[in-house]
């Protein structure tokens, strides 16, 4: 899940130091190379896969019923937003089959489905309009089908989703309107999903997900991740019609020593560390560069939409999303800006977060602004406040609620450690009693296009006195 943990400066612009753009004499180094940052969003899986709440087994649904709280440390930056259902599916053997509930039309929800390397090849739920029922989950045959759900047609189900993987992950959001009495309705929305796996004709399809697919010694980083890349090329289902990773890729990988086959065989002049440390430092440094961050005005910044969620063959992007917002959602569900410099507060001191008018998100939408601790743990405080915004009793400087009237101005967050004035209880967010370093995190569900396109001036943030 999405765990923004560092600051951008947008003054680095070292693209020319990519993978595939740098020209060395021995074409397997270089190969070598791009098959790390290739293979790289795998050790996140890994991370998924050994972090499985409760030890919950593959091909079983998690529920998540209540919200993350200071004292639970397993999740960095979690939301406070939606609850969560999350699985690790296995479609080697057998197919999936989810079945969905009604959901209130006017509650966003999302089922979101990826790729062992985060791509978020599909997303259903109110955003597009899914019907209730039961859909069917199986490898996809096609090139065509790959990542699509294709509508049944007098079939037992309401639809056949093609995963472009035998193996994934499973992610279901559901938000929360309030903190209080809507845990109980959404908890009943949750007893209405459920997955179950069915019998499917045919031979198996690469390795199953069980422990032994992350065997190794994870110490020494460059040969774990160059037999994990290789052991999960099995899971890309073979196809009557194109194969799913193109013919530069497949050539590529092999030329680093990666077959079909499960195996990884080093080439003779090959230098793993040398090509571990250099792959490294080219997904670092184009994470850092204006080539993936958008600026958007005011300090904030953001991955540019179209490198976030899907990435086809742009894998150095892949690689920089998983190193910091593994599993993260396509930009039509939600964004995420980062201030790109780093909060920290001394003895009475505060920030101010100026909003010039509500963010525009859809009809559907919400957003949020969360408060963590510099390891990204909900901050514990004397109201119990660990976000604000559009489902907050944020007021305007007179008073006046800024939601449930159709007024649109400016109005402020307070972010300091002391209680402030009774004015201004409603729009603070309570930062660390210790002094320090913390992180915010701004996040958009189901954004209008202005909060990415410019024309949405984001929050001026301005540090000074504590307000008491």
């Amino acid at each position: 899940m999405w765990t923004i943990g560092f600051v951008i400066t947008l003054s680095v612009g070292a693209t020319s130091a990519r993978v595939f753009d740098r020209d060395i004499a021995c074409p397997a180094q270089r190969d070598t190379e791009f098959a790390f940052t290739y293979g790289e969003p795998l050790l996140s899986y890994a991370r998924a896969y050994h972090n499985r709440p409760s030890g919950s087994p593959v091909n079983q649904l998690f529920t998540n019923t209540a919200l993350a709280t200071p004292e639970q440390t397993a999740v960095v930056s979690p939301n406070v937003d939606t609850l969560y259902m999350t699985q690790c599916y296995d479609i080697s053997r057998k197919d999936l089959v989810i079945t969905i509930p009604e959901v209130d039309s006017s509650r966003f929800y999302s089922v979101s489905l990826y790729t062992p390397e985060g791509d978020n090849y599909l997303n259903l739920g109110s955003t597009k309009q899914t019907k209730a029922g039961r859909y069917l989950i199986t490898p996809t045959v096609t090139s065509e089908t790959a990542g699509k759900l294709v509508a049944g047609s007098g079939s037992a189900y309401q639809g056949t989703i093609y995963s472009p993987r035998t193996m994934g992950y499973l992610l279901i959001r559901i938000v929360l309107r309030n903190q209080d009495g809507d845990v109980g309705v959404v908890n009943e929305i949750q007893r209405g999903f459920s997955t179950r796996t069915t019998c499917r004709s045919g031979k198996p399809i690469g390795p199953e997900l069980k422990d032994g697919l992350f065997a190794g010694n994870s110490s020494l980083k460059a040969e774990y991740l160059i037999n994990l890349t290789a052991r999960f090329m099995g899971t890309v289902p073979p196809t009557n019609d194109q194969p799913l990773l193109s013919a530069e890729t497949t050539s590529k990988l092999s030329q680093a020593g990666i077959g079909n086959n499960g195996a990884c065989h080093k080439p003779d002049p090959v230098k793993f560390e040398e090509a571990y440390t250099t792959a490294n430092a080219s997904v670092n440094a184009f994470m850092y560069s204006p080539q993936f961050l958008q600026d958007l005005g005011n300090g904030w910044v953001m991955p540019r939409p179209n490198l976030i969620g899907r990435y086809g063959d742009n894998y150095i992007a892949r690689a920089a999303v998983a190193r910091f917002g593994y599993l993260g959602l396509t930009a039509d569900q939600a964004i995420y800006p980062i201030y790109n410099q780093a909060f920290s507060l001394g003895t009475n001191e505060s920030y101010i977060l100026h909003f010039a008018g509500k963010p525009p998100v859809t009809d559907i939408g919400f957003w949020s602004v969360t408060m963590y601790d510099s390891q990204g743990t909900l901050v514990p405080n004397s109201i119990s406040r660990y976000s604000l915004g559009d489902r907050s009793n944020l007021t305007y400087p007179d008073g006046t609620s800024v939601y449930g009237t159709d007024i649109d101005a400016p109005f402020d967050i307070l972010v300091q450690a002391s209680q402030p004035p009774a004015k201004w209880t409603s729009n603070w967010l309570p930062s660390p009693e210790t002094p320090g370093p913390f992180k915010i995190i701004l996040r958009f569900y189901v954004p209008n296009e202005a909060l990415s396109n410019g024309s949405y001036a984001y929050p001026q943030v301005s540090k000074g006195s504590a307000v008491l």
